[in-house]
Parts: C-alpha cells; structure tokens; sequence
C-alpha cells in the first residue's frame, strides 16, 4: 500500500511537470513557425503593404497618417496579428507569437529620402524597430537607419525637417499647389495640337484634381485604307477627382465619344489629334500611376 502511495505521489508530480514541458514545446515551435512565416512574408509579399504608403506619399508629398487611407487586409499565413497606421505615420505590426512570454510588436518608421537631383523628387522608405519593452530579435527587424524606439522621434523631426524644405509643386496652369494637395496629370496640348508626337510624356504636367478639364480619349481607328489612334476629348470639363477609377473614366470617354474611345495612357500619347491647342485635358498616368486622381484600374 505504501509502494502504491509512493507512486501516486510520483505520478501527481510527474504528470503537471510532464504538461508544463509538453506546452513549452508546442509554444517554442508555434513561435519558429511563425516567424519563418513573418520572413517569408517581409522577403516576398510586404511590398504589397508599403506600395499604397508609397504611394500616397507620391501623391501628397508627405507620410500617410491614421484615417489617410486603407490598408490591405493581413494575409493568412504571414506570422502578422494586426497592422495598424498610427497617428504619426508610423505603423504598428503585431506578430501573431511571442518572445520570451511577451507580445512582439514592429515599428515600421517612415524615412523622407531627399531627391538626389534638383528635378527629382523626394521619396519614403520604412525602416523597422523594435516596440515595447523585451529584448530585440535582430532577424525580424534589421534597421538601416534606427538602431531603437529613441530613435523614433529624431527621424520623425528630420522628416518634417526635409519636407519643410521641399520646392512647392506647380501645377501646369502655373499655380502653386498647397502641400499635400491632391494632384492629377494632364496633358498640356502645344499651340499646334500635332507637335504632341513630338513632346508626349515631356508635355504631362501635375494638375489640382479639383480644377475642371476635358477628359482626353483614345481610340484605334480604321479609316481611309490605314489604322491610326484618334484621340479627342469630352465636350464637358470634368474634375477629376470625381472618377473613383480610369474605368469611370473610361466610361465617361465611351458615353460621350462612343464605344471604344478609352482614357489616353500618358506614357503613348500619339496619332491623329482632335484637341483644341493651348488647353490642358486629363490624361491617365501609367508612367507613375500614383499621380492620378482616381485610385485604380
């Protein structure tokens, strides 16, 4: 009896230690397993996250910030909890595992990159730092720039700093657009409307979204024996930011114009003209698809 006692002591002991090293074990692999799945994510599919930061910073020349825009959904299968946009540009990621019996959290910190050129423009890329307390895990958050959360606040002022000193953008009409204004691309139609073959992209300049323009419409045409790309424009102004898309667009050209007649692509702007010269007309930028004003295809 006493050997049996003996043994359910040992067993009540065994067994608790028994789950307490089991849980452990499943814990340590679940954290392996996702954060081989963050890797995998940050190496092949995060662009997908930072291409709308990206951008909207085109468009508006400064960092997105809370309420600014939509982020994608978070992707099964990428080690990723929740991402969220915070106020001061930075976004938060929160890893779906722990470190050390504590919640991994991401700071992905915009850096405002200067042009290089004075035609060029500035640019923003995300570097990443470790937030919260715990120790860092080097091969989830490699930063360039920041070393640590204190370093936060410096970049974010340096941010401000470069676009304070910013060139304003002038628009084609030759208006200073205000900072973060939201800006388009027309075509801006020589005296003579058949010198475009001789400009193309050269004559696409920034416009306000809000300022009235014809649309200008493409359509490949079969005419007189030979094929050629008329292009004309709507008999009514529009304000681009109006058209949630180019295929709104497209279909405002195709009710007006009739079937087949489409936004023109900044980056062919060629063929037979029907444009009336010295005017501007909205054209549809696939050479920097981000200087729309209209979000998609």
């Amino acid at each position: 009896m006493t050997r049996m006692r003996g043994w359910g002591l040992l067993l009540a002991i065994a067994f608790p230690v028994l789950i307490f090293f089991s849980w452990q074990r499943l814990g340590a692999e679940k954290t392996r397993v996702e954060m081989e799945r963050y890797e995998a994510w940050t190496a092949e599919q995060s662009a997908q996250l930072l291409r709308p930061l990206n951008d909207y910073f085109a468009k508006h020349l400064v960092p997105a910030a809370a309420g600014d825009l939509s982020l994608p959904p978070v992707p099964a299968k990428s080690g990723v909890k929740s991402w969220v946009l915070q106020a001061d540009g930075t976004l938060l990621i929160t890893l779906d595992f722990k470190f050390q019996g504590k919640p991994l959290r991401l700071r992905w910190v915009p850096v405002v990159r200067p042009a290089r050129y004075a035609s060029g423009s500035h640019s923003v890329v995300y570097d990443c730092v470790r937030s919260g307390p715990g120790e860092p895990v080097p091969r989830l958050c490699q930063g360039e720039t920041l070393k640590t959360e204190g370093d936060v606040e410096a970049q974010l002022a340096a941010n401000a700093q470069a676009l304070e000193n910013l060139p304003p953008v002038v628009s084609a009409s030759g208006v200073a657009l205000a900072a973060g204004a939201d800006m388009g691309s027309v075509v801006v139609v020589p005296a003579t409307a058949s010198d475009l073959n001789h400009c193309g992209f050269q004559c696409v300049k920034p416009q306000s979204c809000v300022t009235p323009r014809p649309l200008a419409c493409g359509k490949l045409t079969d005419e007189g024996g030979g094929r050629f790309f008329a292009i004309a424009a709507t008999a009514e102004d529009h304000r681009a930011s109006d058209f949630a898309s180019r295929s709104a667009a497209d279909a405002a050209c195709a009710q007006n114009l009739g079937t087949g007649y489409r936004m023109v692509p900044a980056s062919s702007i060629g063929g037979v003209f029907r444009l009336t010269g010295d005017r501007e007309y909205w054209v549809h930028n696939d050479v920097r698809p981000a200087v729309n004003c209209w979000g998609g295809d």
